[in-house]
């Protein structure tokens, strides 16, 4: 397996990234019809360099189960490397990550698209608590001007049964806000999203995690 040397560009700028992840439930189609947590994942990075790779990390235990990406609306290949291989053709890849999406090489710079699908499992040790955690990591010759993470919770929200309702068995979650746990700090919260926002930083290699109440399960 062979991956193109990605240190062979003289200069790398990135203007801005953001990235906008949906937390869904969906129902199975075959009996008992048990609801499953999914998340959509959409980044946007806007570059300004010879060309290079789109580059999605991974947490080790919460795997994307497909990805896709285009530079300038056309389609790129992705494939799925460990960090050892990507580190020894050159990639930087997050401390955080065990394995990464790599796309094969694109030439000249604009808008790099990158979607995928992740994996939401159980926090560990315990038995109603779900968890997504995503890395967000550049690294920039010039100051990044802005690196935002949005998480849509409204559809989830949403599927509450009863939700804010003083007669559902989750109002006391609802009431006092220990439906969902995030971190790091800093975020902010309007209406059923909330974001994070850096602002002119050479580099950024920081996990998301998102943690809430499993009712479904």
């Amino acid at each position: 397996m062979t991956i193109l040397l990605s240190f062979f560009f003289l200069y790398n700028y990135i203007e801005s990234t953001h990235t906008y992840v949906k937390l869904f439930l969906t129902r199975e189609k075959t009996y008992p019809y048990t609801l499953r947590p999914h998340v959509f994942f959409d980044q946007k990075v806007v570059a300004y360099d010879q060309g290079g790779f789109a580059y999605i990390p991974e947490d080790a235990r919460y795997p994307a189960v497909w990805a896709r990406a285009w530079i300038n609306g056309h389609p790129l290949l992705m494939k799925k490397y460990t960090s050892a291989q990507a580190a020894e053709a050159g990639h930087l890849v997050s401390r955080h990550s065990k394995y990464a999406w790599f796309s094969n090489l694109y030439e000249g710079s604009g808008e790099l698209h990158k979607q995928a699908e992740f994996v939401v499992l159980p926090a560990e040790d315990t038995q109603k608590i779900d968890e997504y955690i995503c890395i967000l990591n550049w690294q920039s010759d010039r100051p990044i001007e802005e690196v935002t993470f949005t998480m849509d919770l409204g559809t989830i929200i949403m599927a509450i049964p009863g939700i804010g309702k003083q007669n559902s068995p989750y109002y006391v979650q609802w009431l006092y806000g220990t439906f969902f746990r995030l971190e790091p700090p800093g975020y902010q919260r309007v209406g059923n999203t909330v974001s994070w926002r850096w602002s002119k930083i050479p580099r950024i290699d920081e996990k998301i995690h998102i943690q809430w109440y499993a009712w479904y399960r």
